[in-house]
């Protein structure tokens, strides 16, 4: 036996006890009687419904419509209430043989009616909690298996971007070591430490936003280190700002998209890549900007950096993110709003 029901039922039974002591009191004009009565028919109650507990708990729920159940719970209650009865009909032959209490008993029936009411009102009762259980287990297997969902396709998502930038980042190195040894070595430290961060959240959906721009600054170095004089970084992060959760590698792809698309080779012209963030309370704000101008392209494979971006702050932050990115002046900005709490911390 469960232990909820253990207890609904124990309840239960208290409560119709104690009723029932109060209202045979007042008929039987002896408390005492009213006690050895109660005690004696609550307890065979008690028993019954557990018993009954017990049965339907062993067996599938029943395929039929709910109204062809009801001769049965009927007749079940009935069948209860001539146990009752039989139950009070010996107790008053070898204890309440004469007397107030024998005349106030009112006849055989009347035992019968009442259990029969209790019988039939704990059916109803048990029957409305069962559904409600069921309905709650269902809605909450539901709710896991969308979460389980929802952290797979986060990984997954995650997966996408790691193998990515360590192909940038090796493509890039590559054509440094010829001609500058020295850059490239300190591009392989940065390299080094940018992996290392990756691995060691690499069973974590969500890291502080300190530990992210970390990353995003050894990212940064690396291009700096690779286009020279041509690329210049600033992170400007609000000190308050810094144990806001985000979705681990949140920033690596509008950092990628920046410098892609922000270098013009042809024109010679510096690309600065600047980062602003701010907290107001539960609200972080997050501005990347560059000069350039913004060109989104279309067909298969395009944008796949933006679309997983939407995608992960779709799943941490439902309801609650705002993200961005166009056109204002001459600059190319992107624009991500995130409010707390997030999801699949």
């Amino acid at each position: 036996m469960s232990t909820p029901f253990w207890k609904a039922n124990l309840a239960a039974w208290l409560f119709i006890s104690m009723l029932g002591i109060a209202t045979r009191t007042l008929f039987f004009g002896s408390f005492a009687d009213a006690v050895i009565l109660t005690l004696l028919l609550d307890s065979i109650g008690f028993v019954l419904t557990s018993l009954a507990h017990e049965f339907l708990s062993r067996r599938p729920r029943p395929q039929f419509p709910a109204f062809r159940l009801i001769p049965l719970v009927i007749v079940a209650a009935i069948a209860g209430g001539a146990v009752e009865m039989a139950a009070a009909e010996g107790l008053r032959a070898l204890s309440f043989s004469q007397g107030e209490f024998q005349r106030a008993f009112g006849g055989r029936i009347v035992p019968m009616l009442y259990y029969t009411s209790i019988f039939l009102g704990w059916a109803l009762g048990y029957f409305w909690l069962t559904a409600d259980v069921a309905a709650r287990t269902e809605h909450l297997r539901r709710s896991e298996a969308q979460s389980a969902a929802a952290r797979a396709e986060l990984q997954q998502l995650k997966v996408q971007l790691d193998p990515h930038f360590l192909f940038n980042a090796l493509n890039t190195l590559t054509a440094e070591i010829p001609e500058r040894p020295e850059i490239a070595l300190e591009m392989v430290r940065r390299i080094a430490g940018y992996m290392r961060y990756c691995l060691d959240h690499k069973e974590r959906s969500v890291c502080p936003l300190a530990d992210e721009i970390e990353a995003a600054r050894s990212y940064l170095r690396i291009q700096e280190l690779r286009f020279d004089d041509c690329l210049t970084c600033t992170v400007d992060l609000d000190p308050q700002a810094g144990d806001f959760p985000v979705p681990h590698l949140i920033l690596q792809g509008l950092l990628e998209n920046a410098v892609k698309h922000g270098l013009r080779p042809t024109t010679g012209a510096p690309l600065r890549i600047d980062v602003a963030v701010r907290r107001h309370e539960d609200v972080l704000s997050v501005v990347i900007t560059n000069p350039g101008t913004y060109a989104p392209r279309s067909g298969p494979g395009s944008g796949l950096g933006l679309v997983n971006i939407r995608r992960r702050l779709e799943l941490h932050y439902p309801g609650g993110h705002h993200f961005a990115i166009g056109q204002e002046g001459p600059l190319v900005v992107a624009r991500m709003s995130l409010k707390g709490p997030i999801c699949f911390a």
